[in-house]
């Protein structure tokens, strides 16, 4: 799109990281505007949803399936093992229950749907985050429910079969709408959308940001020392997620490893706060809202520790 809508929707995605921090001082600092924008969290993470699905390219995901190996390995360590060891960990610390399951929760997350967008951002390879997060978002609700029968107490205060209905639901819909569509426009007419469509999935993540604000909010004005905790612990989370992601597939080439580590840390908060509201207790629902909060900071620590590691190269 040429003109001046042209260049908006090139700024706002181009400021991506920008605008969502945005989303969040709006949200904190105008909580009546959080609390109007909370109702929409839900139905806007569903359309996002729809909306990154829409802009995956069938032939360069298929290119990227070339490593079944290392995607098996990858969604794996992404969806079961990050999940159960963050349980294991809460266990030995004697984290309580309700702790233990948002963390566990949050980690088991399906990566973000945008993720090919966000690996652009990053400047890292788009094909092979594609080719982890797609299979890996699809594989989430099974995993979800696989991951709560077997960890340590992680079911208590989670309603899992509500949940894991609602991953599905969510999930496969989202895809179901986003084929049809593509089949529906064609191809060539869906890429012709990149740019609004990039710009939209931006101005959706504002509307979350400020939605869950709220929640974040009401807990930081009761307990505000309680609350920096569990921010610290999401933090802890994701970094050690991106850590334990580039150690553990280092073997396997610099590109995967920036890839796997990209789809272990930068989780679909979104979607996954939408499948636990009403499905789980407040205190597990506020983990789980808290955990979005270092993906609106991720491209600002990413984009220089690929750029230092040796990233692949790729043009913002």
């Amino acid at each position: 799109m040429r003109g001046a809508p042209g260049r908006a929707m090139a700024g706002i995605t181009a400021h991506a990281p920008l605008v969502m921090l945005a989303g969040v001082a709006l949200g904190l600092g105008l909580p009546s505007l959080a609390e109007a924008m909370r109702p929409l969290v839900v139905p806007v993470s569903v359309l996002m949803a729809m909306i990154s699905m829409l802009r995956v390219e069938p032939a360069r995901l298929r290119a990227s399936l070339a490593r079944p190996v290392f995607l098996g390995a990858s969604v794996l360590f992404v969806l079961v093992a990050l999940p159960l060891a963050v349980a294991l960990a809460a266990w030995a610390a004697g984290a309580p229950p309700w702790l233990a399951a948002g963390l566990t929760l949050a980690a088991a997350a399906p990566p973000l749907s945008s993720a090919a967008a966000f690996a652009i951002l990053v400047r890292i390879d788009p094909a092979l985050v594609t080719a982890i997060s797609l299979p890996a978002t699809v594989a989430a609700p099974a995993t979800v429910w696989l991951v709560t029968a077997l960890a340590p107490g992680i079911g208590q205060g989670v309603d899992v079969l509500a949940l894991v209905l609602r991953l599905v639901a969510i999930i496969l819909g989202a895809l179901g709408v986003a084929l049809a569509l593509r089949r529906l426009l064609g191809a060539g007419r869906v890429r012709s959308w990149a740019q609004p469509l990039d710009a939209a999935l931006v101005g959706l993540v504002l509307v979350i940001a400020l939605g869950v604000m709220h929640d974040i909010g009401l807990a930081l004005r009761a307990d505000p020392a309680a609350w920096l905790g569990i921010l610290a612990l999401t933090w802890t989370l994701s970094l050690g997620a991106l850590a334990a992601a580039l150690a553990l597939f280092r073997t396997a080439g610099r590109d995967a490893a920036f890839a796997a580590g990209l789809c272990a840390s930068v989780k679909n908060m979104a979607v996954m706060v939408a499948a636990v509201m009403g499905a789980v207790e407040p205190a597990i629902a506020l983990v789980v809202i808290t955990a979005q909060l270092p993906i609106y900071f991720a491209p600002l620590v990413m984009r220089p520790l690929f750029a230092r590691l040796g990233g692949a190269g790729v043009a913002p």
